[in-house]
């Protein structure tokens, strides 16, 4: 994430003042205009740094109107519009999401494992971290049958490195190591 539309973001939360519900509305209004960005002709106006700063605020306007978003987006709106800096407004959306989840004390994990998970696993596992890190955490099972057993869990900057092919290739180096001791 750039610092930059951590800025923004933390700007934004800080207008909403520390209102999570405002924060909420305000998001769903921001996600709309992702819309924009998705789309062929949209997106390339948006991210176009020749295309007049004119013709991106009214069609970020057009989404806010169609969100039924306030002035404060608005004004954000043509900060960024003004700043050169629309092409951050997807990343900005981002960072705002995340600060909302903070609040919450919500973490979002992603899981890897050998096989599926059983839901009782998963739940085991979403218990653990969350105990660790202290926020309730929102897991993400994903399959790698690469990892032989065991699972890899990230959660923010964080890595719990569970799977049998890491502790198998930690042996191998060991070994490695004590033979040419």
């Amino acid at each position: 994430m750039s610092r930059i539309a951590r800025r923004y973001a933390r700007a934004l939360y800080k207008i909403c003042d520390a209102n999570l519900e405002t924060a909420k509305k305000h998001l769903e209004s921001l996600k709309t205009l992702l819309v924009l960005f998705d789309d062929k002709d949209a997106g390339k106006i948006l991210r176009s740094p020749v295309m007049p700063p004119d013709l991106k605020k009214t069609l970020l306007h057009y989404g806010l109107e169609k969100a039924a978003a306030g002035e404060d987006l608005q004004h954000l709106v043509d900060t960024l519009v003004t700043a050169g800096r629309v092409a951050l407004l997807p990343e900005l959306v981002e960072v705002f999401g995340d600060f909302i989840n903070e609040a919450e004390g919500k973490a979002f994990a992603q899981v890897v494992s050998a096989a599926p998970l059983a839901q009782d696993d998963q739940n085991a596992i979403a218990s653990q971290l969350g105990d660790l890190l202290g926020k309730k955490i929102v897991l993400d099972n994903k399959v790698d049958a690469t990892l032989l057993g065991g699972f890899v869990a990230k959660v923010g900057n964080y890595r719990i490195d569970m799977s049998l092919k890491t502790k198998l290739d930690g042996l191998a180096q060991s070994a490695v190591q004590d033979t040419f001791r």
